[in-house]
């Protein structure tokens, strides 16, 4: 962190904000430069169209005076926040099964619209295993371990050659849940072991590749 910004600055850079509208209202734009985060997550209640989205976007970068983190979910399939400015993309699981690729071709066209828009993280890819009666099947990328972080190194790869930071999701794993946590806190039946020995595996192993692990909230 850089010895020049103040303790309020410091722990202003420790937070990834959200906020509602297509534009910053006074109110916001205010509160925002207060705060100085480190970041913003967008989601599609602040995207209205093309030409918006690369202002705001280019506003945020302006606002937050260093090299902030502009984030957004974009997985191809039905977790897809650009999805009225681009062609549908393919979900990750289809993506896999087409093949190596197909998933490395749907991963290039994701970095290139997040380079447009201009996004610089990508809360992606889902490298939770694809168990039965999964509340994100369409999600996962495979049931094996060892596969599934093969084909996540193969997405960041592509991801990181237009110098967008990527984001493994949901640690330790969340293939086992059978609700949806976005609105209730589902319960995972998986032992100690097997999240250990499998559902943590794709996390070690990209480890080194990734920029960051979001966490799961399960019980």
């Amino acid at each position: 962190m850089k010895d020049h910004f103040t303790l309020e600055q410091k722990v202003g850079q420790l937070f990834v904000l959200g906020f509602q509208g297509y534009e910053l209202d006074r109110e916001t734009r205010m509160l925002l430069e207060t705060i100085q985060p480190g970041g913003f997550l967008l989601f599609q209640r602040n995207i209205e169209n093309f030409d918006q989205i690369y202002n705001l976007t280019s506003r945020l970068r302006d606002m937050a005076g260093t090299p902030g983190l502009l984030a957004i979910d974009h997985e191809g399939g039905r977790v897809d926040r650009l999805k009225q400015l681009f062609a549908p993309i393919p979900s990750m699981a289809e993506l896999a099964e087409a093949g190596m690729a197909s998933l490395r071709l749907g991963a290039r066209i994701i970095a290139a619209e997040l380079e447009a828009t201009g996004f610089n993280v990508d809360f992606a890819p889902v490298v939770d295993l694809r168990l039965p009666h999964s509340i994100i099947t369409d999600r996962c990328l495979a049931s094996s371990p060892l596969e599934v972080a093969r084909l996540a190194s193969a997405f960041i790869e592509e991801l990181s050659k237009r110098g967008v930071v990527t984001c493994a999701k949901h640690f330790p794993g969340l293939g086992g849940a059978v609700s949806d946590p976005h609105f209730s806190l589902p319960r995972i039946e998986r032992t100690k072991r097997q999240i250990q020995y499998e559902d943590a595996i794709p996390f070690v192993r990209l480890f080194d590749q990734i920029g960051m692990i979001m966490i799961c909230h399960a019980h």
